[in-house]
């Protein structure tokens, strides 16, 4: 978390004060006495229109109506499990209007026009792609922004030094993500998990702010901070606004850290179930309104009470949605993957990101060594126990090795490999998906504007589709030349020719233009064809349940645990009922 350390104040500019509401101090820019009141203009506000919140029969609110002001901040207090989070993820436009047993109605709009704003978050857990440089976090909103601004907004008078003023507006929109990444002080090379706590906050704002969106959500942004901390985060979050002059709406239950920077204040209140403007002289009763929430005794009980067999009927109904979820995903799969790209470049960037996860230096020992191993087995103990050795082995060794190398290259290799693969990868992708939606980096998607399939699902089929003959290639060299090793060791009179001649007599049956090379280094022999469909299979299926396993909601580091589980499960399935239905009518 922050300390006092890392959460400095924004670097200070020459500026002169003017009194503004509730007596803080507003900074206006050196020779712009009016550049406050018309950036306050130029924002927007929110307005919220006959809002109704229903959590499962449990009503939240109800026909709510109230106006957050343009160029404030506004304060959303109320007790714990009111419906605060609920509410800001509504209008993060990160719900939707039926979503599970969550729904509202109502509408949500700009108070300067009807259409619907521009929403920027900055996430109470940051929400940071770990993955890439806090530099690159910021770029990725500047490249996906609401709306790019325009050069001509710049005034021709401005100077170069006021264009880099951090009190000019315009200025904002033309900053590249160093100069962003500079002006919060924060390391831009240095790896996002190395961060302090208050550096990943400053990195959160700066790509919010980046994003240029019409309203900026901050979600508790001084939970779990001690006071000082908490203080030192309020006047980041005062100093932005007055800066960039946006509207900003602070969903918190933390309001004596935060009530000396607002300007309005609502109360979430359970028991009218409304938004409650409260005046700057109601404020000092805010902690005798936020009344702990009432526990649901009643429903409570009746679940505790529930039959065993309520339960498991409960959790059988739960697995049948779960697998026609699953089918449908499958069955969507084309039209899920037709490439809305917004940004080839973050295509090309996250498909790496998995292509590494999936065909790292790390999968391809591991492959090579289930390769040598099943190689080895094969080979060694179909000779060493072979029945009447002394009789048969003259007569059998040619076709047992002609047996063994099938069997490698059509069977055995090929279930193995996509097993492991679908094990170790499967697992990895659902792991990274699972922290992606855990820790806030979907949402953070979302509310830029990006569907998830676009640089999640998209790229990660892509991995699969490239990861998993690779490695299954691999898997296959590594049992081919053991299994080399193993015959000439046993039957040095030999020579690696005769194994060769004999291991691949069933895979290129005696004809050179059956085999196919690419590169001169990867050989497909007769039939690859039917490999390669199993392989491909086998990766669209993996790669599908990996990100929709992922991508499921997690509310704790449980359910990202249970996802995985349920990934090396599902996919580990699929791929033996693959082998088993292409088997049918392989051979």
């Amino acid at each position: 978390m922050s300390t006092n350390d890392d959460a400095q104040p924004l670097p200070d500019d020459s500026t002169h004060e003017t009194s503004g509401s509730n007596d803080r101090k507003q900074k206006i820019p050196p020779g712009q006495p009016d550049a406050l009141q018309d950036s306050q203009q130029a924002s927007s506000g929110l307005s919220i229109d006959s809002l109704t919140v229903h959590a499962g029969d449990h009503c939240l609110l109800q026909d709510v109506q109230a106006s957050l002001p343009a160029g404030k901040i506004t304060l959303i207090v109320g007790s714990s499990g009111a419906g605060k989070s609920v509410l800001l993820r509504i209008l993060a436009g990160l719900v939707g209007r039926q979503s599970g047993s969550l729904r509202w109605e109502g509408t949500i709009t700009k108070t300067d026009n009807q259409q619907e704003p521009q929403i920027g978050i900055v996430f109470q857990q940051f929400a940071l792609f770990d993955e890439l440089s806090p530099q690159a976090n910021v770029q990725f909103a500047l490249d996906h922004r609401f709306t790019e601004p325009q050069r001509d907004q710049v005034p021709p008078t401005q100077t170069d030094n006021e264009a880099s003023s951090p009190s000019s507006e315009t200025a904002f929109g033309h900053w590249p993500a160093t100069q962003w990444i500079d002006h919060l002080g924060v390391p831009g090379k240095t790896p996002v998990a190395h961060l302090s706590g208050g550096q990943k906050q400053r990195v959160a704002v700066a790509r919010t702010l980046a994003a240029s969106p019409d309203v900026i959500l901050y979600d508790e942004p001084t939970s779990g901070l001690d006071s000082s901390s908490g203080a030192l985060v309020a006047n980041l979050i005062q100093q932005i606004q007055q800066q960039d002059q946006k509207t900003c709406i602070v969903v918190t239950h933390d309001y004596q850290t935060l009530l000396p920077i607002a300007d309005h204040v609502l109360l979430l209140d359970w028991q009218s179930k409304q938004l409650v403007p409260l005046r700057p002289e109601q404020w000092q009763e805010i902690p005798n309104r936020m009344t702990p929430v009432a526990n649901k005794t009643e429903s409570a009980t009746s679940t505790a009470e529930q039959s065993l067999g309520k339960q498991a009927a409960g959790k059988l109904s739960e697995f049948f949605e779960s697998s026609g979820r699953a089918v449908m995903a499958a069955a969507r799969l084309p039209i899920d993957l037709i490439p809305l790209v917004p940004r080839p470049k973050w295509a090309f960037r996250f498909t790496g990101h998995y292509l590494r996860l999936v065909a790292g230096p790390s999968a391809w020992v591991y492959l090579i060594i289930a390769g040598l191993i099943i190689g080895f087995t094969s080979t060694y103990f179909t000779f060493k126990f072979l029945p009447f050795r002394s009789y048969s082995q003259p007569l059998l060794i040619d076709e047992l090795l002609a047996s063994i190398g099938f069997a490698l290259y059509r069977v055995l290799v090929p279930i193995l490999a996509t097993i492991l693969i679908a094990a170790r990868c499967g697992s990895a992708v659902a792991a990274d998906v699972s922290v992606k939606q855990y820790g806030g980096q979907v949402d953070a998607m979302r509310t830029l504007g990006v569907l998830p399939k676009s640089y999640l699902l998209l790229p990660i089929v892509c991995a699969f589709l490239i990861g998993t003959p690779l490695l299954e290639w691999v898997t296959f060299a590594s049992a081919r030349f053991i299994s080399m090793v193993v015959y000439v060791s046993m039957f040095p009179n030999d020579g690696p020719y005769f194994w060769q001649q004999y291991f691949d007599r069933n895979l290129v049956a005696g004809s050179a233009s059956e085999t196919v090379s690419l590169f001169g280094i990867i050989e497909f022999y007769r039939d690859w064809q039917w490999v390669q469909a199993k392989n491909l299979f086998c990766a669209l299926g993996i790669a599908t349940i990996s990100y929709y396993r992922g991508l499921t909601p997690k509310r704790s580091a449980g359910d990202v645990s249970r996802s995985i589980t349920s990934t090396v499960l599902w996919t580990t399935l699929y791929v033996l009922v693959v082998h088993f239905v292409v088997a049918l009518v392989e051979f």
